[in-house]
């Protein structure tokens, strides 16, 4: 009888499918290990660089608000011991988030999908070489250097690579409008208010607090609430209109407070106040800062300057203030033809103001030209020879005046400017002031 027979051949068949079987699990279960992750800058761009323990199968996805590109793994099952969230600041990349889940049987931790967030929107192109996936970001323009707080003992425009800007940790307040991506879940994405309490409203929360926080904190705030009901949420929170944002504009304007619906620019801030006076010096307007800096800006020269323009931003806390004219001026006096104040626009140099002036006299002294400079009881006298500027085409004798500097010709040589300064300065001082 060869029952048994068919017995046993059927066994080593099912044996041997079972064992195929189990091959078959194990290489789909393989899983494969995040090696590296490194960044590298260059002016032209900057890279990612993702090394893995063999070849893996991504998809990307690219959102625009706010911008960042999200690469996922559906399919593989890669452990990583990077850490959740790098700050990487580097080009337009502001910084990486990972985000994992732990498999159950053996408590591994698996990278779900890796998040880019971008500093502005760029172009990018990505490629998969082996076990090398590659990003590659463009970076932006550069931006240009933004002039430097005002020295307390002198006024020059100097150049700082510190722009100024909205504060990257900008703190949420009441009227602000935020935008709550959750990432494939746009039921719960929307636009919201923050209302006088400091909170928003946003399924399934009726009332949660964001005051005080920033856009980043939030994001962490929502993400770990929406846990509760939503696997391994993404959330994006951007700012929409900056209401809780407040201006003070000052001076030769409309002045009052004002309010920011988005990031402003210093021209525009300026054009949406209006009404400036024909006595706006609009040669030196002031942008004090909420820490108390100060920075003297020339309106002119920033309509001329697209990128500057740009650049030059207002933000919650800011004084804008427009002087008048009148409190730019310097005075002429001595030998020349007619002795008066004038008015400060933009640049002007000693022999432009003694050209303004009518011109120097026969018997005026040029080689000890005096200019006084600074408070009463803290002047100083700077001695200017125009003969050598004249004779020698020595330009460094011509000097920029500033606010408040009196140009003083002489009959006879001034050979003690100390003295000088010590009988003569404080009676031109006064007629200097008296004038205006």
């Amino acid at each position: 009888m060869k029952f048994p027979g068919f017995l046993q051949n059927s066994g080593k068949i099912l044996l041997a499918a079972a064992l195929f079987l189990a091959l078959i699990s194990c290489a789909s279960s393989k899983a494969v290990h995040l090696i590296d992750l490194t960044t590298k800058e260059s002016p032209a761009e900057t890279e990612i660089i993702l090394t893995t323990s063999d070849p893996v199968q991504y998809q990307e996805t690219k959102l625009e608000n706010p911008p960042c590109l999200i690469i996922s793994f559906p399919e593989e099952k890669i452990i990583s011991n990077k850490g959740e969230e790098l700050e990487i600041n580097k080009g337009p990349i502001k910084r990486i988030k990972n985000e994992y889940y732990l498999e159950k049987r053996r408590g591994q931790k698996l990278l779900n999908l890796m998040v880019v967030e971008l500093k502005q929107d760029v172009s990018y192109t990505i490629s998969n070489n082996g076990n090398l996936i590659t990003l590659k970001i463009e970076s932006p323009l550069s931006e240009p250097a933004l002039p430097s707080p005002q020295n307390s003992n002198q006024n020059e425009q100097q150049t700082s690579d510190k722009p100024l800007h909205l504060e990257p940790g900008y703190i949420i307040g009441p009227e602000d409008i935020l935008s709550v991506e959750v990432w494939k879940h746009p039921d719960i994405s929307r636009e919201v208010v923050v209302n006088s309490k400091g909170e928003i409203t946003i399924p399934p929360f009726k009332n949660l607090s964001v005051i005080g926080l920033t856009t980043s904190q939030l994001e962490e705030k929502l993400a770990k609430a929406l846990s509760r009901y939503i696997l391994d949420p993404i959330v994006f929170v951007t700012v929409k209109q900056y209401n809780s944002q407040r201006v003070i504009a000052l001076g030769e304007v409309k002045t009052g407070m004002y309010t920011l619906k988005r990031k402003t620019t210093l021209v525009e801030f300026l054009g949406q106040v209006g009404d400036m006076t024909p006595n706006a010096n609009i040669y030196n307007i002031k942008l004090i800062k909420k820490d108390g800096t100060v920075f003297t800006l020339d309106l002119n020269k920033l309509l001329a300057d697209s990128e500057k323009r740009e650049k030059i931003l207002v933000s919650a806390g800011d004084t804008v203030y427009v002087p008048p004219l009148d409190m730019n001026k310097v005075l002429v006096l001595g030998e020349v033809t007619y002795p008066k104040s004038l008015i400060l626009k933009g640049k002007m140099t000693v022999a432009d103001a003694i050209a303004e002036a009518g011109g120097y006299t026969r018997d005026a002294v040029l080689k000890s030209v005096i200019v006084i400079r600074g408070e009463p009881g803290s002047q100083k006298g700077i001695r200017v020879s125009l003969k050598r500027m004249l004779k020698e085409a020595d330009v460094s004798q011509n000097i920029e005046l500033e606010p408040g500097d009196i140009v003083y010709v002489p009959k006879t040589f001034i050979a003690d400017v100390e003295r000088f300064l010590r009988d003569l300065a404080f009676p031109l001082t006064w007629y200097f002031w008296y004038l205006r």
